[in-house]
Formats: C-alpha cells, sequence, structure tokens
C-alpha cells in the first residue's frame, strides 16, 4: 500500500494554472510529512524542467515520482520517466493542481488535493499503457486537426490570459478559420483517404478539461480509443462541441470510433500535432500505444485493473 520502499521526488510545478499546482501540494505537505514519507522537493523552472529531472530519478535512487501539477506537468514527468528503463523506472503519483486534471481524472485520482494524497499514504500501485506520437510520450490524448489547431493557437498566446478561457478563445477563432482537409489515415494498417476535421488517438477518455472526448478509451487495455470526424462544417461544429462533454458527439453520422494499437495520419496540409495540448510538431504523425509502460499509485477503488 503507498509508496513503495524508497524515497518520493515531488515535481511542482508552480506556474501550473497560476500557482495552483504548489498550492496543492503546499495543502498537503504536511500530512505527508506526518505519515513519515521521505520526499525531497524540486520545483521546475523553465519548460521540459520537469522532464530533466524525472529523467533523473532512478539514479538517484528515488522508487516514486510525485507530479503536482496539471496535465502538462503530467506530461513532461511521464517523458521523463520513459526514459529510464522499465525495470528501474519509478512509479508515477499525482497531485491535481492544473486546469483540466485529465490524466489525474483517467486514474481515479480525486481532483482534491487532501484525498488526492491518499494515493500516496495508502493507495494501491496499477500498471498503465502510454501513447506515442513521434517518439513524443502523451498520457491523455493526442491529436491532429481542429484540436490541435486550436492548442496550437492556444500556445502562441501570452500565458497571462490562463485557464479555460485561453482554451475557449482559440476554439473560437479556430470555428472562424478552421476547415477539414484531405488526409490519409491508416488504422492498424487498413488505409482510408477521407476530408478529415480531426483525429484523436486517446490513451484515457477525457482532455480539455472534462470533454469525454473517448468513453471507449481504457488507459489499461494496450490499444488506444480512436475518434475521428469527416468534413464537418461551422455550424455542425458548433453544434456538436457541447455533446463532447457528454461523449454524445460520437452518435454524429460524421463521427466515427474504434480502437487501435497504431494509426498515421498523413496529409499535404502541414497540419499541427498535439500531445496533452502542447503542441509537439506537424503531419505525418504515428500514434501507438506502449502496454503497461508505466505504475501509477491510485487511491484504492480507483477501477484500475492491478
Amino acid at each position: 500500500m503507498g509508496v513503495p520502499a524508497g524515497r518520493a521526488l515531488v515535481i511542482i510545478n508552480p506556474s501550473a494554472s497560476r500557482g495552483r499546482g504548489a498550492r496543492a501540494w503546499a495543502r498537503v505537505r504536511d500530512l505527508v510529512t506526518s505519515h513519515g514519507l521521505s520526499f525531497t522537493e524540486v520545483f521546475s523552472e523553465r519548460p521540459r524542467h520537469a522532464w530533466e529531472i524525472a529523467g533523473d530519478a532512478a539514479t538517484q535512487g528515488y522508487s516514486t515520482v510525485v507530479a503536482a501539477g496539471g496535465d502538462g506537468t503530467v506530461n513532461e514527468v511521464i517523458n521523463g520517466l520513459m526514459q529510464i528503463p522499465q525495470e528501474m523506472r519509478p512509479a508515477l503519483a499525482v497531485i491535481p493542481g492544473g486546469t483540466g486534471n485529465d490524466f489525474a481524472r483517467g486514474i481515479g485520482t480525486p481532483k482534491r488535493a487532501p484525498l488526492a494524497v491518499q494515493a500516496l499514504l495508502n493507495g494501491v500501485r496499477k500498471r498503465v499503457d502510454v501513447g506515442q506520437v513521434n517518439g513524443r510520450y502523451f498520457a491523455g490524448i493526442s491529436g491532429v486537426g481542429f484540436d490541435a489547431e486550436a492548442a496550437r493557437q492556444a500556445n502562441a498566446w501570452p500565458r497571462w490570459i490562463g485557464g479555460t478561457a485561453l482554451y475557449v478563445a482559440a476554439i473560437l477563432k479556430m470555428l472562424v478559420t478552421y476547415s477539414p482537409v484531405e488526409a490519409r489515415i491508416t488504422i492498424d494498417g487498413r488505409p482510408q483517404t477521407l476530408r478529415m476535421f480531426l483525429l484523436a488517438a486517446a490513451n484515457t477518455k477525457w482532455y480539455g478539461g472534462g470533454m469525454l472526448m473517448a468513453p471507449h478509451a481504457e488507459i489499461d487495455d494496450g490499444r488506444l480509443g480512436i475518434v475521428y470526424a469527416r468534413d464537418l462544417g461551422k455550424l455542425e461544429t458548433l453544434m456538436l462541441l457541447p455533446k463532447v462533454y457528454t461523449g454524445k458527439h460520437l452518435q454524429h453520422p460524421k463521427v466515427s470510433h474504434t480502437t487501435a494499437t497504431e494509426v498515421v495520419v498523413e496529409s499535404d496540409v502541414p497540419l499541427s500535432i498535439h500531445a496533452d495540448g502542447e503542441t509537439v510538431g506537424r503531419v505525418p504523425a504515428r500514434f501507438r500505444s506502449v502496454p503497461g509502460a508505466l505504475e501509477v499509485l491510485v487511491p484504492l477503488g480507483s477501477g484500475l485493473r492491478a
């Protein structure tokens, strides 16, 4: 139960959601100390710093890495952990402190820090999959098309705007400027050409702060949940967006879903690729599942298979 033998490394992103990550950890620090858990705190100071810190965790003797921040922090920490050979790779725990916290939701970690910390103190260890796109790992959802272009726009704007407003503004801009493009998608070796609005490759069900993009995705089945939409018009998109929060967008005749171990997207248009909301390049994009790549600490009753 709880943290395995050894020390824990707590990586805190002070920039996550305007300091929410740091505040979340501060609320539970004394509780963790009172339970006798040996830990070291490190604050990330720049982009990819959490990636570097997590990548050194095993050589410094840590058995657990705690990501205190949002999905961007988790993404960096996972990319660092995946550089470590699996037999030496520390377990991951999450203290949610971002705007969305969708990976935490995906593994059953409560949003409130005092409840989330119970995974450290008396939770259980479960093995989960990790997604990969063109060599970059992702914890939740990666994709190309409308949502990736919205993420690119959001990442280009000043960070002081922050929070959900930033992404809503980016989505509204894309509603005006984005059009579906001719693309070739190959799902587990089966190719098709279509006018693609978007394609999402999902390791977890949620992204964007609670959008139920892929209700059929499972984080521990060795596959990605795939959702792709064809040739949606602007009014159709506007009508469909609210349904993503309930998963009912999958009922639309222009939206298809399946599961796969590998998907390739190619297009002559230089579409952006996002991974957990971060822009990570342009097509072609090769998405794949890395089964059982990571051990996570989750609260009792999370529902994940041991």
